[in-house]
């Protein structure tokens, strides 16, 4: 990379110049186009040699792209009251935690913080493996499925018996998977730079399914608050808690009906897709590396006992390929932010009330920190790799004060529906046309076949075989 993470000296911003647009992008008037149409290899070939650089997108204006582990620690954490979220985050989820800021999000993830812990998520493990099991036991040998669909089939299921106490019918609730799926649409690299007010058709989706998961979580809070009513009567789901919480407490203010409902849309958005993408690009890469499948398959068949919370801790191999996928195919490989005030980076100045997006693919494949950075090894993490690169080199799940409050539910799922997977099903891609070695290209995103928006997804459609073990 050309640039520097660090400032030589204090400039004002005024002093410095913008970042560049990298020449081999072409004219930005031409950057909106390949943005829609090619997200990744466009933000590949975007910081290639750059650690800050501008793009445009039409309706926006310029975006300022960081891809640097530095920057991502100073947008996060030293210098966060600097980057704030824009306002579309609010309009797309209300009062949920993930749009909040200031006072109002310090109150609702101090309250909420509890309900994460491990210690906590523990007491999910249980209903976890029942749904992974009632979901997978849905299949039969000699099939084909769509991965990706599959997967986020099986995570809302989990969600929504772990966390909401109502478990999803396997064939007649699709209208709320269809809910939740167009929740990211938010997203879309066709709709998200443009002003929040411009109907797009990903938008008009998005809608739908916010009013659809809006109106089931009503149904829900009402469900709860009439349940609530026995002292001894402990919670064993987070709604329930959540309710509880509230009661306790004397202030509805503190949770309000709105706000309920929209931690509960949120944790959707945010608890859903995520997860279904890392297990559905996991079980990818395992169906092409015969192997790391068979060291997989070994560490699985050698339990002794079902896979359970006590299991859990004992699959080495398993959470490495979790932690490698979350590497080479992090979930959210763009966080967006916005500048409250003119800042200076590198030796760039970024001006305020303006967009800045946080490379996390683009710091996670840097051949900087990671040797053969766009190989799937899970090897690598044998070691204490996390002690050998900067910090925020890894970084998955943001970081900071506002570091993602489910991480340890997305790993604890992850963790158990691969392994489970694993020992009753193996699955093999119906199509091997493409999985040729990977390109040094980095202009080209190499297998598996991605789609994005904010989210990273194994393409809709991938067929994968299943074969009882």
């Amino acid at each position: 990379m050309s640039d520097s993470p660090t400032v030589d000296s204090n400039p004002t911003p005024e002093e410095l110049p913008l970042p560049p647009y990298p020449d081999a992008l072409g004219h930005p008037l031409t950057h909106s186009f390949r943005t829609m149409r090619e997200p990744l290899s466009f933000r590949d070939q975007l910081m290639e040699n750059h650690d800050v650089a501008r793009s445009y997108f039409f309706g926006a204006g310029d975006i300022y792209n960081l891809s640097h582990p530095e920057h991502l620690k100073r947008v996060l954490v030293t210098d966060r009251e600097a980057f704030g979220k824009s306002d579309d985050f609010e309009t797309a989820f209300g009062e949920g935690l993930v749009a909040t800021e200031g006072d109002t999000w310090q109150t609702q993830r101090q309250l909420l913080q509890p309900l994460f812990t491990q210690e906590t998520i523990d007491t999910y493990v249980s209903s976890m493996v029942e749904q992974i099991h009632r979901r997978t036991d849905y299949w039969t040998a000699g099939e084909t499925i769509d991965l990706q669909r599959e997967m986020r089939r099986l995570t809302l299921d989990t969600l929504f018996a772990t966390l909401f106490g109502r478990e999803l019918d396997l064939e007649t609730d699709s209208d709320i998977h269809k809910a939740a799926i167009h929740l990211h649409e938010w997203f879309t690299p066709t709709s998200y730079p443009l002003p929040e007010w411009v109907p797009t058709p990903a938008r008009r989706r998005f809608k739908h399914g916010r009013s659809k998961l809006q109106s089931i979580a009503e149904q829900l809070l009402t469900e709860k608050s009439a349940d609530r009513g026995f002292e001894d009567d402990d919670p064993d789901d987070l709604l329930s808690l959540l309710v509880d919480l509230r009661k306790q407490s004397g202030k509805s203010d503190i949770l309000s009906d709105t706000e309920l409902r929209d931690q509960i849309v949120t944790i959707v958005f945010a608890g859903h897709d995520t997860t279904a993408s890392t297990l559905a690009l996991a079980l990818y890469e395992l169906s092409r590396n015969e192997g790391l499948r068979k060291r997989f398959h070994t560490e699985i068949d050698s339990l002794d006992s079902p896979i359970d919370k006590a299991t859990l801790s004992t699959l080495p191999v398993t959470e490495r390929i979790v932690n490698e996928t979350l590497r080479l195919y992090p979930a959210v490989f763009v966080v967006p932010r916005i500048t409250t005030e003119p800042v200076v980076m590198s030796e760039y100045r970024i001006p305020e009330d303006k967009p800045v997006w946080l490379g996390i693919r683009q710091v996670q494949t840097d051949c900087r920190f990671y040797n053969d950075p766009h190989t799937f090894d899970p090897s690598r993490w044998k070691k204490d790799i996390k002690s050998e690169v900067p910090e925020y080199a890894f970084a998955p799940f943001g970081g900071g004060p506002r570091l993602c409050i489910g991480r340890q539910f997305a790993l604890t799922e992850a963790k158990l529906a691969l392994a489970i997977i694993g020992r009753k099903f193996s699955l093999d891609r119906t199509d091997h046309t493409e999985d040729t070695e990977p390109s040094n290209n980095t202009h080209r995103v190499p297998d598996p076949p991605l789609t994005a928006d904010m989210t990273l997804r194994l393409t809709p459609g991938t067929e994968f075989y299943v074969s009882n073990r």
